[in-house]
């Protein structure tokens, strides 16, 4: 019996094989992929003060969804709450030395998981492999199904 090769069955198949490399690497520091993501905002936001507010804006989360995030990963040592000056009841988040290091352990395997994605593959293949990519995407998006 012949098998078919179905694009967005290998493109998810794809997603879900990579998503769990990821979710494996937050979940051995105890974290989960939310809270992953939240050190993520605030390293690529450090030189600005970023609070409470911005995360709930930013992943579009719940007031006490966000509580809860920010109180567990202070609790554990990821995150500082600190007083702004200019009010003190504003809290700005910062990153601590292990949320630093959480996600530069995480930056070093994102760009591993990379070169093993490339692995034997051409840069040729690879410019075509994204122009096909983005072809896709255009077609998606200029036709409704």
């Amino acid at each position: 019996m012949e098998t078919r090769q179905i694009v967005g069955y290998e493109i998810h198949t794809l997603d879900n094989m990579i998503g769990r490399r990821i979710a494996s690497l937050c979940e051995k520091d105890g974290l989960t992929q939310m809270q992953s993501w939240v050190i993520g905002y605030l390293y690529d936001h450090s030189e600005e003060d970023v609070f409470q507010k911005d995360l709930e804006a930013q992943f579009h989360i719940a007031r006490s969804t966000a509580t809860g995030i920010v109180q567990l990963m202070e609790k554990r040592g990821f995150l500082t709450r600190e007083s702004v000056p200019s009010d003190a009841r504003l809290k700005r988040l910062v990153l601590t030395e292990k949320g630093i290091g959480f996600q530069l352990s995480i930056i070093r395997n994102l760009n591993q998981m990379e070169q093993i994605l490339k692995t034997q593959i051409s840069q040729e293949e690879l410019d075509s492999f994204f122009a096909i990519i983005h072809q896709m995407k255009q077609n998606l998006q200029s036709e409704t199904l």
